[in-house]
């Protein structure tokens, strides 16, 4: 390999090198115009949206996974019938009351136990 190389001069194996397609953004040449895989949002604060809209998402997804198995264990419930004085709203909400307060301990126990 390297008498190969004795025989071809700097600029035409950066020649080639170039010819042959590039993996990563050229550096050699900065005012390239930039193809779509290179500039995937549209504006300058487009990557501030595509923020906001993946924290909506995992926030939605983390509610919906604290709320809806209270709510359905209460609908459950309501088909089979309350106990005197208890109704729907009053069951849902102490079954999510407790749900998040579980959730907060867990957290909780999880960092004041990450030093250990």
């Amino acid at each position: 390999m390297a008498d190969i190389s004795k025989f071809r001069d700097l600029d035409t194996r950066m020649a080639e090198r170039r010819g042959a397609g590039t993996a990563a953004r050229d550096l050699a040449r900065p005012n390239q115009v930039g193809t779509d895989f290179e500039n995937p949002f549209s504006s300058p604060l487009g990557w501030l949206g595509a923020v906001l809209l993946n924290i909506i998402l995992v926030l939605a997804i983390g509610l919906a996974t604290v709320l809806v198995p209270p709510v359905m264990a209460c609908s459950e419930q309501n088909a089979r019938g309350f106990y005197a004085g208890d109704s729907f709203g009053a069951c849902a909400s102490r079954a999510i009351t407790a749900r998040f307060q579980d959730f907060d301990g867990r957290i909780r126990k999880m960092i004041l136990n990450s030093g250990e």
